[in-house]
């Protein structure tokens, strides 16, 4: 069995865990009908992704030496503009500019990680390679 079968049967186990303990808890206890919907969500969630890497993978590679090299180059890349934000907004509260709240702050730093490492990793996959 390959890495994408063994990672594919994995994620389905875990997504239909996932489901079926949401649908227990649906059925069982009426006091955790908010939690009993994110496992579901989550379990459908997980199917989805699976279900797409899983096409677009199976007749390659999931990672090489390539595509590691430039998801840690894209992860470095995020994390020195994650540090020039965080420097940013240093500035912004010492000088008063701006009053946010840690929920904010907290969030943009989220959003600020995400996007850029996936932007940086997407950027450098179009390039080829990094140097």
């Amino acid at each position: 069995m390959g890495k994408l079968e063994k990672y594919t049967k994995t994620m389905y186990s875990v997504a239909a865990v996932l489901i079926m303990a949401g649908v227990a808890l649906m059925a069982f206890l009426e006091n955790y009908q908010e939690m009993s919907i994110g496992l579901i969500n989550a379990g459908s969630v997980i199917i989805f992704v699976t279900f797409i890497r899983a096409r677009r993978y199976r007749s390659g590679p999931l990672k090489d030496e390539r595509t590691v090299r430039i998801g840690s180059y894209g992860l470095s890349y995020s994390w020195f503009v994650t540090l020039v934000v965080v420097a940013v907004l240093f500035w912004v509260n010492y000088f008063g500019i701006l009053q946010l709240t840690v929920d904010q702050v907290l969030g943009l730093l989220i959003l600020v990680m995400a996007v850029t490492a996936k932007g940086f990793q997407w950027y450098l996959f179009r390039k080829g390679d990094v140097e």
